[in-house]
């Protein structure tokens, strides 16, 4: 079992890390350049005699203030569990939030349970028949899918197979619960894109570690006491290499989540990364800094998770 320091320590580091995260965006939006109450306005602030009501804005959003003063006037309602609202369109900031994360979130979630199987198997696969032609074949393709975009392979499929063939629905996302036939096809390209680009960091990692493992000396020893090959490798080096593949998966959500707001602008699934995208170019303050608090403390989360069980496997990090 964990101790009180093995639980607070994580906890601590997660809220400075979180605190961390919401001060550079903060910073980073007061910085950038334009007016977020002209944006605001519309249409409206080009008119003559706005002057008034643009200042009344400013001193609504609190712009006049100085940064410190702005970022606690922001902080305070965070700290009591309130995103507060879209300065835009004026909806709660955790209903927009809401709204938009299920496409992010199947996207993410099927293409992890899809990936983790097929990495094993062509890691596995690979280390097994080294220096053959399936080994070279499984290294070259990897290699290939860190090298390539996912955003710009989704742009690829879109063009084979929404424009060219037209056998898949180019964009837009529909609720399993609405209609199943219609969840799988509008999603499975955009599934495809990110899962091709996890198995290409899951697979080299797989390939490295069970090579490894089968050199090691229990291996050998596995194949002296007449065990056969299928039973080593998957019993014996596989299970003991693949057991680290938890904390890869935890260090890949970052880039996960990165990559998911990208292959959601390409087949336009109306998910966080659209949300998020119009926000800023928007000047939406309240929406971004909610989603991005929202996606870190996710990240967090999912790793906490993941350390926890990784110390449940391996008994040597316990």
């Amino acid at each position: 079992r964990l101790g009180p320091r093995e639980l607070l320590v994580p906890v601590a580091r997660g809220l400075l890390v979180v605190w961390w995260v919401s001060a550079l965006v903060f910073l980073a939006l007061r910085l950038t350049p334009g007016n977020p109450a002209l944006l605001l306005l519309g249409p409206e602030a080009r008119r003559p005699g706005v002057g008034h009501q643009l200042v009344l804005l400013e001193h609504q959003l609190g712009l006049g203030r100085p940064i410190p003063v702005q970022y606690w006037l922001w902080l305070k309602p965070l700290l009591e569990g309130k995103f507060g609202n879209s300065d835009l369109s004026g909806h709660s900031v955790v209903s927009l939030i809401g709204g938009a994360a299920p496409p992010t979130l199947w996207l993410i979630g099927l293409a992890v349970l899809l990936s983790v199987p097929i990495s094993i198997g062509l890691g596995v696969a690979a280390a097994r028949f080294r220096s053959s032609v399936l080994d070279r074949g499984v290294r070259f393709v990897s290699t290939l899918g860190l090298a390539v975009p996912p955003f710009w392979l989704g742009l690829l499929l879109l063009l084979a197979l929404a424009v060219n063939a037209a056998v898949l629905p180019a964009n837009g996302y529909v609720s399993p619960a609405t209609n199943i036939g219609g969840f799988i096809t509008h999603m499975a390209m955009p599934v495809t894109t990110l899962t091709l680009y996890l198995v290409a960091v899951l697979t080299r990692f797989v390939y490295s570690e069970v090579t490894e493992s089968l050199v090691a000396d229990y291996v050998r020893t596995a194949r002296a006491m007449g065990l056969s090959e299928l039973t080593v490798v998957f019993w014996n080096a596989a299970r003991n290499a693949l057991i680290p593949m938890v904390s890869i998966l935890a260090a890949s959500l970052g880039p996960l989540v990165g990559g998911a707001v990208l292959v959601e602008q390409v087949f336009g699934l109306g998910g966080l990364g659209e949300l998020l995208l119009n926000s800023v170019l928007d000047r939406d303050y309240a929406v971004v800094q909610g989603i991005v608090i929202f996606l870190t403390i996710g990240i967090i989360v999912l790793q906490g998770l993941a350390d926890a069980t990784y110390r449940r496997l391996d008994p040597r990090v316990r």
